[in-house]
């Protein structure tokens, strides 16, 4: 894959763990390894098993798949094990609609569906008044910034929102918040475009120091079609900032167009003119892109969590005792 991605591999002495803790429920996020143990795990353990699809695994396969493997049937065979996995378990959660309709089109038909959002920590991601620090410390406290906040990754295409400088004021600079296998690239395109002196690299920063960096936005980009949710970008609405991203998958359900942000349909230009609009918002935008961000807070989440696991662990004891039945 790339520096720092690791996958966790069998075997391992994780059932052991697991039944030392003695769980009523396994969740797991994501689907590579670490779900297939889980699944493994909670059929051992005859518990429920849910599954999180939190990302779509197989729009990263042409930036990182090995070069010796023929991407469409890689592809295919992942869908394959992607629907098997899914199907067999209790419960599959999205985050948002588009990516359950999304799997549904695949051929995956969940036994029971969650479209439960990451919940937003919006005691921490709030506004900051007169937030100032992270540009004195860059010395761009004349200029406004956009900011991307995230893994820097090749499918996030970071180096889209670099290229719409050319088409910004030249008051307008941009802050990288986040580390990953595109950087170098990120920072070529940076060099190719002579904006060195307005675009910034932060590397990784601790989640507790974000809400500095979001408070010392203008406008929050992501170019994106990848989200299955955006949480970075649901972080800067809490901190009352009016977000700009691809009218695309997530995006399209959680963002009201020029309500609590604003969507693009296009490229780089149809980018640009949306956050220059952003850039000028008046404060109603703000005020609803907090509301939408509350709305989402992680106290709703874990109470629509605790609830489907309520509804799993209910189920499992009725099949379980229905299969019993049927073998006297």
């Amino acid at each position: 894959m790339y520096k720092g991605y690791y996958l966790p591999i069998l075997p391992s002495n994780k059932l052991e763990i697991l039944k030392e803790i003695d769980p009523d429920v396994i969740h797991g996020y994501g689907i590579a390894f670490m779900a297939l143990k889980g699944y493994i795990c909670a059929h051992e353990m005859r518990i429920p098993y849910v599954l999180t699809m939190t990302t779509m695994v197989t729009d990263t396969m042409e930036f990182y798949l090995p070069k010796f493997l023929p991407l469409e049937p890689t592809e295919r065979l992942a869908w394959i094990y992607i629907r098997e996995i899914l199907n067999h378990s209790d419960a599959v959660i999205t985050h948002t609609d588009p990516i359950m309709d999304e799997l549904r089109s695949h051929g995956v038909d969940p036994r029971y569906v969650g479209i439960i959002p990451a919940g937003v920590e919006t005691e921490i991601f709030r506004p900051i008044e007169n937030c100032t620090s992270i540009k004195e410390e860059l010395g761009i406290l004349d200029k406004r910034v956009i900011m991307h906040v995230g893994r820097i990754s090749y499918e996030k295409h970071i180096d889209e929102i670099v290229r719409s400088l050319a088409l910004l004021p030249d008051d307008v600079v941009m802050i990288i918040v986040g580390d990953g296998p595109a950087r170098a690239d990120v920072e070529n395109t940076v060099k190719e475009c002579g904006f060195e002196d307005r675009v910034f690299f932060t590397g990784f920063v601790d989640k507790l120091k974000l809400p500095e960096y979001y408070n010392s936005a203008d406008v929050c980009v992501s170019c994106s079609r990848f989200e299955t949710q955006g949480l970075s970008i649901m972080e800067a609405m809490a901190c009352r900032k009016p977000i700009v991203c691809p009218n695309a998958r997530a995006f399209s359900v959680i963002i009201e167009d020029r309500k609590d942000g604003f969507l693009f349909d296009g490229g780089v230009e149809d980018m640009a003119e949306k956050i220059n609009i952003a850039l000028e918002c008046d404060d109603s935008i703000r005020q609803a892109a907090m509301e939408k961000a509350q709305s989402y807070s992680k106290e709703n989440c874990a109470r629509m969590l605790l609830e489907l696991y309520d509804h799993v662990i209910d189920a499992k004891k009725k099949r379980l005792a229905s299969k019993h039945k049927r073998h006297k």
